[in-house]
């Protein structure tokens, strides 16, 4: 009651300023006592003159008695009327006062119809937040106002224009909205430009009405091509789907509002405006209320649904494209108030330099605009710039794939204040992963609402659905049993493909208030952050399978077994052993120790994205860039940058690596090292205390960087451990991470070790801890100690 109470005010306060706004600039007038448009049809108002409804009056009697200082009243005028026979009559007739609100007695019905185009369109943004029929029903109200002081004072010629044009244009996107589709919103703004354009030109024109009559044919011609498009497809649905109940009535209802709307551009363009010119208005009026009413019936139950207007880089265009226009016509205005007539001759100078700028400076003022949006309704909402904290670092905490998408659900809903979040993916992925417990719903990859969501590339938002039948029924029920409100596709890549690997869906935000600009941008982001993990554990998932199959090709496995063999030291002082074992038969950890000079050594460790045979081909060719980087005497840090450049110029951000690599110089005492991204290197001194070495730079594959390095001073007893992520991510069969702290206990009980006997029984500590469980990373453990420096 209260959401009525609210509709029905501020309809009537904002239907009261624009008629106060329009009226309080008139004044009264001395005009014919009757009432027509600029092509002479003679309206039917005022019912004394009831034999002259849908008549001509003269075009030379227009000229003469158009102004009101060419009438006085209490004299008798002679005028000409033509009827539809084209036979012609002489009239005689006295000028009356028009006083200002004696537009409310003569036209009180259109003011009706127009307050109640207002308060539908206000109903519906407020109960649906449905931007496209808000736009319908307020355009129509447009059209009523600007009609009745075209009649009246003859002005208003633009959006008399503009809404006629307009309301087919948006008739056109209801077709989509009616039926259950997606609108396409790609032709918006070049059709709102359109009724822009139509509505100057009839506006600069409104002197020949000639003109002015063929436009407003076309633009009836639109609404009736589309009034018949939109009936013929509808009545298709019914007949194909064979509904039954009130789904039929309310279908039947919304065809019968499709042929009200289309009655009047049909009377227009074939029975020269019968019968709607010729008859009381109060039957126009009904016939309007009953098209409203049967459109309400059709619709009835998507009018209690929210739906979402999401804010793309169309609405960005339409704005600027709005100020660039605004921009012009002042400028125009400005230059012919300042320059002489010659000028207008060469205004083609001015339409081609606005052009040149236009085109040179719009797309970086878009991107700029864009920006400052995302960071006023994104970046500076502390909630949800805490949110996308929280989950950038859960994505980066060693946990399992289970309890991170677990962990981000529950953030997305805290910040977004929803009821659910589900993930929606087809049966065939992760067919043997136990998903107990986490927010995935299965549904088979044949079905048909799996079938639509594949090959629909947007959003979906539920209440779209609501007037479709058939499939878009079935989707639209499967949602709402849900509790859904809108479904974001996850993409991933199968054979260079881009695919949707799952559907993001979102419940119901708990205050039913809609998602703002800012909590859009949120959830894209989400989507985004949730799409790569699935992604990247669907291919850890494939590569497990694949396990057997990998592991029998002996001939690479041993290839990359003797690649990674690594001679023992000969620089005296240092000692060192290693284990490097891959989960899949082909390890995507890089290993490297190389001697470069009698006192010195390079040692690399490195994790490539990913598992298999691939990574391991792509390690293969990172060993060959260091060798030849090396013999060409390049600096450290001048490796990396050339690693770095390797990733970012052949996969362009979708690979990248995590390195960390140095110097060890026995002369110096010293290992100068840089670490890309990678785990922290761990120092023991000679006492058995350990150190953590944390400080990162970039990873490598993403962004052009300048690395840096840092030093670590060795000394007699000095020990150095190095390790991949293999190594504390293993996890247990109760789903436990060994985690750094096992690590630590691990390396400060063994203190005492000798070096070469740390990798083995590291390996034997974690075949404990993961019991029966398969490996599910690349794992690699580097031991350097150092002796008689």
């Amino acid at each position: 009651m209260r959401e009525i109470t609210i509709t029905i005010f501020s309809t009537l306060i904002f239907c009261l300023l624009v008629f106060f706004a329009y009226l309080g600039i008139q004044s009264s007038k001395i005009r014919l006592p009757f009432f027509y448009y600029d092509s002479g049809l003679i309206v039917n108002v005022a019912e004394e003159y009831k034999s002259l409804w849908g008549s001509y009056l003269s075009q030379e009697d227009i000229a003469n008695f158009h102004q009101a200082e060419n009438l006085n009243l209490g004299e008798t005028y002679t005028i000409k009327v033509r009827n539809l026979k084209q036979e012609e009559r002489l009239l005689s007739v006295q000028p009356i006062k028009f006083e200002k609100f004696d537009i409310l007695t003569f036209f009180s019905l259109d003011f009706l119809l127009a307050f109640f185009s207002v308060l539908s369109a206000v109903y519906f943004y407020v109960a649906t937040r449905d931007g496209l029929i808000f736009s319908f029903f307020l355009n129509l109200s447009i059209l009523f106002f600007s009609n009745v002081f075209l009649i009246t004072y003859h002005i208003t010629v633009f959006p008399l224009f503009f809404s006629i044009y307009f309301s087919a244009f948006l008739h056109y996107h209801l077709i989509y909205r009616l039926r259950g589709k997606e609108i396409p919103s790609k032709w918006l703004l070049p059709q709102f430009l359109i009724a822009v354009v139509i509505g100057v030109i009839a506006d600069q024109e409104d002197t020949n009405w000639q003109l002015a009559l063929n436009i407003v044919n076309i633009g009836h011609g639109l609404n009736f091509f589309f009034g018949v498009f939109n009936f013929t497809l509808n009545l298709k649905d019914l007949l194909n789907t064979k509904t039954k109940g009130e789904a039929l009535l309310k279908r039947i209802s919304l065809l019968t509002a499709i042929v009200l709307y289309t009655s009047m551009p049909i009377s227009i363009l074939f029975f020269q405006g019968f019968p709607w010119f010729y008859v009381d208005r109060i039957f126009f009026f009904l016939s309007y209320l009953f098209f409203m009413i049967t459109f309400f019936y059709g619709t009835y139950r998507y009018t209690f649904v929210p739906s979402f207007v999401i804010f793309t880089p169309t609405i960005i265009t339409l704005i600027l494209v709005s100020f660039s226009t605004v921009v012009y016509i002042s400028l125009v205005l400005l230059v012919d108030y300042l320059l002489p007539v010659p000028y207008l001759k060469e205004r083609w100078f001015l339409n081609f330099l606005l052009l040149l700028v236009l085109t040179i400076y719009m797309i970086p003022i878009k991107l700029k605009m864009k920006e400052w949006i995302d960071f006023w309704f994104f970046e500076k909402n502390p909630i949800l710039s805490k949110g996308i904290e929280k989950v950038t670092k859960i994505i980066t905490d060693p946990i399992s794939m289970r309890r991170t998408i677990s962990s981000i659900n529950r953030t997305v809903m805290e910040t977004l204040s929803i009821s659910n979040i589900i993930i929606l993916i087809p049966g065939d992925t992760f067919a043997r992963t136990d998903l107990r417990n986490v927010n995935f719903v299965r549904i088979p990859a044949q079905s048909e609402i799996w079938n639509y969501f594949a090959n629909t590339d947007r959003v979906t938002v539920t209440s779209h659905l609501e007037y479709g039948i058939g499939l878009r029924e079935t989707l639209y029920n499967f949602l709402k049993e849900l509790n859904i409100q809108l479904a974001f596709p996850a993409y991933g890549h199968s054979s260079g493909k881009k695919i949707i690997r799952a559907m993001i869906l979102l419940g119901e935000k708990s205050d039913s208030n809609y998602f703002s600009i800012g909590e859009l941008k949120f959830i894209n982001e989400i989507v985004k952050i949730t799409a790569m993990l699935i992604e990247n554990y669907s291919l850890l998932e494939d590569e497990i399978q694949k396990r057997k199959i990998v592991r029998d090709i002996q001939t690479a496995s041993l290839v990359d077994n003797t690649l990674r063999i690594i001679p023992p030291s000969e620089i005296k002082g240092i000692e060192f052993a290693y284990i490097s074992k891959p989960a899949v038969g082909i390890s995507g950890d890089y290993l490297d120790i190389i001697s470069i000079s009698p006192s010195k050594m390079i040692i690399m460790l490195g994790d490539v994205s990913g598992h298999g045979l691939g990574t391991g081909f792509l390690v293969s060719a990172i060993k060959g860039i260091v060798r030849e980087q090396l013999r060409n005497g390049t600096s450290l840090e001048g490796l990396f940058r050339e690693i770095n450049s390797f990733f970012r110029a052949r996969y362009q951000g979708s690979e990248f690596m995590t390195l960390i690599g140095g110097v060890i110089d026995t002369q110096s005492k010293t290992f100068r090292f840089i670490n890309a991204g990678h785990l922290a290197l761990i120092e023991m001194s000679p006492d058995a205390k350990l150190h953590f070495h944390s400080k990162t730079q970039r990873v490598l594959g993403i962004l052009e960087t300048d690395y840096v390095s840092q030093e670590v001073n060795l000394g007699s007893g000095t020990r150095l451990f190095l390790f991949s992520d293999g190594v504390t991510e293993t996890f247990s069969e109760k789903d436990e991470l060994f985690g750094e702290e096992s690590l630590v206990e691990f390396l400060s009980s063994h203190g005492q070790s000798a070096i070469k006997d740390l990798p083995i029984r590291l390996e034997e500590v974690l075949n404990r801890f993961r019991g029966n469980r398969e490996m599910t990373d690349d794992m690699t453990f580097i031991s350097l100690s150092f002796s008689n420096l």
